[in-house]
């Protein structure tokens, strides 16, 4: 299949962003609100001046951690003129699969890892409309928050875990109830930090980190960040579940109980993961802004083992 840059006609262009600022919230979640909007402060402590005079010229004085919920908010609307987007937010390859071709689970091209190289040659493109640079700005900075999720960048024949039911016991040692996805878009983060100050949180995670360990997150391609995040899932996500397995054919497999019982070690592990891939991303949605407004603008690194 050849994932090729999909250029909207300019009048589509114009009202996609007008149906973005007037269109209904979603309520799906990828990371929750708070989740993304840490990568987005993370980004913008990260930014080359030349990146923030562009971001400042192009998108005015919002700051990337509210450019980073946008595409959830207007999910829906963004759905009702681009059929598809809605896929736009993960790469459901089989957990249990790991040679599975992404054309097999990124029909027309609708996932985060083609979408990340789609709309960041739509950002550089001296030919792309004010309107639809502003539009990849928001999609850049939400896809790569959302492919550190490690659901996001995985699936059980599931739906990302939106479909397995969980149970476990908060730090205040009340039951929670929910769905193994919202689990790690939303309690686990909130777990994670002892203040719940988004700025905070985002200056404490790059303050625990030097430059040289920022420039070495920075390395590689969307897939491959895609790649880190799917082994966490197999590692842990799914892996650590009670029951899990991978059947004989590499399909998913059922479990014994309709709510699975998450035990504290695997509370703490997810939970401890959440700070290390939220740093990941900030640190990466600030790179790929710091080379699309380089005063040469940079292509991004080859997806070389892409399938």
């Amino acid at each position: 299949m050849n994932f090729t840059t999909r250029r909207w006609p300019r009048p589509l262009a114009a009202l996609v962003l007008l149906g973005l600022l007037m269109g209904a919230c979603s309520a799906a979640r990828a990371w929750s609100q708070q989740g993304h909007r840490i990568t987005g402060l993370v980004a913008e402590q990260l930014l080359t001046p030349a990146a923030r005079a562009g971001l400042r010229a192009l998108m005015g004085n919002s700051d990337l951690g509210t450019m980073s919920v946008f595409m959830d908010r207007q999910k829906d609307a963004l759905e009702l003129r681009v059929p598809g987007s809605r896929e736009w937010h993960y790469d459901n390859r089989p957990v249990c699969d790991a040679g599975a071709r992404r054309a097999d689970y990124c029909p027309g091209g609708d996932c985060a890892s083609v979408q990340i190289t789609r709309h960041y040659q739509s950002l550089i493109d001296p030919h792309s409309s004010r309107d639809e640079r502003r539009l990849a700005v928001h999609v850049l900075v939400h896809l790569v928050g959302d492919i550190h999720q490690p659901l996001h960048a995985s699936d059980h024949g599931d739906g990302g875990g939106n479909g397995i039911k969980v149970s476990f016991r908060r730090g205040d040692g009340r039951e929670r109830r929910t769905n193994l996805h919202s689990a790690w878009d939303t309690d686990f983060v909130r777990a994670a930090f002892k203040t719940q100050d988004e700025r905070r949180i985002a200056q404490g995670l790059v303050s625990q980190v030097g430059a040289a360990d920022i420039r070495a997150m920075q390395k590689g391609t969307a897939t491959q960040w895609i790649a880190e995040s799917y082994a966490m899932a197999q590692d842990s996500a799914y892996g650590r579940l009670p029951g899990f397995a991978c059947g004989g054919d590499g399909g998913p497999s059922g479990f014994a109980a309709d709510r699975l019982h998450l035990g504290p070690g695997y509370v703490t592990t997810a939970t401890g993961l959440v700070p290390k891939q939220l740093i990941r991303a900030g640190a990466r949605i600030a790179h790929v802004l710091n080379l699309a407004f380089a005063k040469q603008p940079a292509k991004l690194p080859a997806e070389r083992t892409a399938r």
